[in-house]
């Protein structure tokens, strides 16, 4: 707040040294206070969509009703690839596009049967992200964020139900796979298999349950957290993990219709996405510095073709901007002066006067007798006849003296006076606005702006 009530002392300090030709390099100082504060151009807003590109990988973990001993570890699923488009709201929202895909994939032992399935899955949806950063000013390199969203989920479940040769799975109590139901008479008859893991079998198709061919498209709630870390400008790194909240039940193929071993819970199947996602900003401007907001609304396209006197040669390179119309120039602008004797032929009385000839204003040779009278110094005004021809200057006893006359500085700016000239100078004044900004000063906001009207007073 402090900074924000001394914005216009220091607008005027500037005003002033800037008024007074302070060159820019007289010191540091000064130099940051001439652009800063003469700077009033309000910064431009942002386009209407600059997108953020996200590229990705990840793993699903499965959470339905057919799961392996692995399903806690979010890094032992099938992996997938994710791709985003984003684009900021404010500085703590932004919007988001996401499509995912890749395999999801479950297997159970059960009692009479092995149950197994695996998919394709392609997840699209969009997102509302929250970033905290309205809750600190400073800008950390990583940073937490969650986000909510809908989204619609495709899946097409298959099984592993035979081998290369077309023989079906049977899971024994003694943990082998066969070729044949388990049974005593079938002990000694049955083969041995391995799981060729290929996911042959459409279990829709199979319509075990009852169901018919039930929708293999969903909708779900994924819920997003993790944080984020910015490696440059424009390159984001982003690890997280998304819950998908899923409205079918029939992504394993079991749910709560079946029976027996089928039985499955109530509910939609459920899984995670854990991932490293990459955001590529290729397309906002980088950040204006002051200098650059200064000049935002300047088109220097356009003042690079200007031609302000209409001679054929723009400004930037013209010599004699200021030539009358329809005088012939030469491609630096000037207009042409056929005997180079300083006097352009527009106004030259005499266009072929002689090589090295003394001319006078209209380009007319000067006689012997008119160049001696130029060469003559005229004589100067006596002293003591400067009343005769400047009156008002002049008082009933001579002429004015005149002499400077500063205001007294008050007692409690004499510190301010640094050089003791009895005067406050602009960089005097700047140096005490600086110990303000430092906390070094004694003064007051209010002492700042008094001492800056006596400033303009004095």
């Amino acid at each position: 707040m402090r900074f924000l009530k001394l914005i216009p002392v220091l607008l005027l300090a500037s005003i002033y040294a800037h008024s007074q030709g302070i060159p820019p390099d007289s010191t540091q100082q000064n130099f940051e206070y001439n652009y800063l504060f003469l700077d009033t151009t309000p910064i431009p807003e942002s386009a209407v969509f600059k997108p953020v590109i996200g590229l990705g990988f990840g793993s699903f973990t499965y959470k339905g009703d057919v799961r392996d001993n692995y399903s806690g570890h979010p890094w032992t699923g099938l992996y997938a690839l994710n791709f985003s488009v984003s684009r900021n709201l404010t500085p703590f929202l932004y919007a988001n596009f996401n499509v995912t895909y890749g395999n999801m994939a479950g297997t159970q032992i059960a009692i009479n049967e092995n149950l197994n399935f695996k998919t394709q899955a392609l997840i699209g949806g969009i997102s509302v992200t929250y970033n905290f950063r309205n809750f600190y000013k400073t800008k950390f390199p990583v940073n937490p964020y969650i986000s909510l969203g809908i989204e619609s989920f495709e899946f097409n479940s298959k099984a592993d139900m035979y081998d290369a040769m077309n023989r079906r799975y049977y899971y024994w109590s003694d943990g082998t796979t066969r070729d044949k139901p388990e049974s005593p008479e079938n002990e000694l008859t049955s083969v041995l298999l391995q799981r060729d893991y290929k996911y042959e079998t459409d279990l829709r198709e199979l319509n075990l349950d009852g169901q018919g061919k039930y929708p293999q498209i969903a909708f779900g709630i994924p819920i997003d957290f993790g944080v984020e870390m910015r490696l440059h400008r424009r390159l984001t790194m982003k690890a997280g993990a998304t819950y998908h909240f899923n409205f079918n039940d029939n992504v394993d193929n079991i749910s709560s219709k079946g029976e027996g071993d089928r039985k499955g819970n109530k509910g939609g199947d459920r899984f995670w996405f854990t991932y490293v996602t990459f955001h590529f900003d290729l397309f906002s401007q980088p950040p204006m510095t002051i200098y650059d907001r200064h000049y935002v609304d300047v088109d220097f396209n356009s003042i690079d073709a200007e031609d302000e006197d209409g001679d054929g040669v723009i400004d930037l390179w013209d010599e004699s901007a200021q030539t009358p119309p329809g005088v012939k120039v030469d491609n630096r602008g000037r207009p042409i002066d056929t005997d180079i004797d300083g006097i352009p032929d527009f106004r030259d009385d005499e266009i072929n006067s002689a090589k090295g000839a003394m001319v006078n204003l209209k380009g007319v040779t000067m006689t012997e007798e008119e160049q001696i009278a130029a060469s003559t110094l005229k004589p100067g005004i006596p002293s003591d006849r400067i009343c005769d021809y400047y009156p008002s200057e002049c008082e009933e006893d001579g002429p004015r003296k005149f002499r400077v006359v500063y205001v007294d500085i008050p007692e409690k700016y004499k510190e301010v006076d640094v050089n003791n000239d009895n005067y406050i100078s602009v960089d005097e004044l700047n140096i005490t606005i600086d110990k303000f900004f430092d906390f070094s000063s004694s003064f007051t906001i209010d002492d700042i702006y008094e001492l800056t009207e006596f400033f303009f007073e004095q």
